[in-house]
């Protein structure tokens, strides 16, 4: 949904030809570290079947949590993230750039990178799936519970239980994502409604732009954290997993009392929205526009330009 919400602004994503369904060949290009039980899957049919580039933006989009990124040791640091998927899904900076964690940064540099290369092959298939990838960890930076591991207070009684610290966090961070899911599922047109007031972030860089970005909705972890936990204190629990009830959350989405929560989310969602069309706006100027069709492209329409 929201990589739908960002593609209505691109209109050149929406007009882009027919796409042809192509395998997967960057085997020897991509030599990252992955979960070697992660299997790649084909949502729109066949390999040589058509596609289109906002349904392979809107279809792979979430393609990095199908354990892409599980049953990895990536650095020391990853216990406080959950594993190696929240550490390449999350990016911290705490204590003033003493302590940082995470390489969502990276990450989604790195698959704009290998868009990148597909796109210089003529694969426009892979280079919207690549882009795809990229803009999950854009999207995940966005959310506040990315961006930092808790609240200094917090922190600082938890800091020497690591396990407690991310028991309690783990709790915070779903429940918060549940409810945001369920106002995304049924309150729609709140956020269609968002749209106009969106303000795009140029981005020449895609690291310094998700570092940017997390810098920004960093500002808004704390309140955040703060009203999840006092909207649901059932999650405020450091010793078991709480999955919130659905009549809980329906019940908090229809009261009054939830709207500096959801007021916070809009906020963060603009913010995430205004940077996603900088990543779309490079993603064209750097892969699209030198990118030469593959001989069945060439009978068609030329690269559509900007919108």
């Amino acid at each position: 949904f929201y990589t739908e919400l960002a593609i209505k602004n691109n209109d050149w994503i929406n007009n882009f030809p027919e796409i042809e369904v192509t395998p997967y060949t960057y085997e020897d290009i991509d030599q990252d570290e992955y979960n070697p039980e992660f299997v790649i899957k084909y949502l729109e049919g066949e390999i040589g079947e058509k596609t289109k580039a906002s349904d392979i933006l809107i279809n792979y989009s979430d393609e990095a949590d199908w354990d892409l990124d599980t049953n990895l040791e990536l650095n020391k640091l990853q216990a406080l993230t959950g594993g190696s998927q929240g550490y390449r899904h999350m990016y911290f900076s705490v204590f003033g750039g003493l302590l940082k964690a995470g390489d969502a940064p990276k990450r989604a540099n790195h698959f704009f990178e290998m868009s990148k290369i597909a796109f210089g092959k003529g694969d426009n298939y892979w280079g919207f799936r690549f882009a795809a990838r990229a803009i999950h960890y854009l999207e995940d930076i966005s959310q506040p519970y990315h961006t930092y591991p808790a609240p200094l207070d917090v922190l600082f009684k938890k800091f020497f239980n690591v396990k407690k610290l991310t028991v309690l966090v783990t709790n915070a961070h779903y429940g918060y994502e549940d409810f945001n899911g369920y106002l995304f599922k049924h309150k729609k047109d709140e956020f269609y409604n968002l749209l106009p007031e969106v303000k795009t972030v140029k981005m020449d860089d895609v690291v310094d732009g998700v570092i940017k970005l997390s810098r920004e909705a960093r500002k808004d972890f704390t309140p955040s954290y703060r009203e999840t936990m006092r909207l649901f204190p059932v999650l405020d629990n450091d010793r078991e997993f709480i999955t919130l009830e659905e009549q809980e959350i329906i019940r908090v989405a229809n009261s009054k009392e939830s709207q500096i929560l959801i007021d916070l989310m809009k906020k963060d969602m603009m913010l995430g929205l205004g940077y996603l069309n900088g990543f779309f706006e490079l993603l064209r100027e750097t892969c699209l526009l030198y990118t030469s069709p593959s001989p069945r492209d060439r009978t068609r329409s030329r690269m559509p330009s900007s919108a």
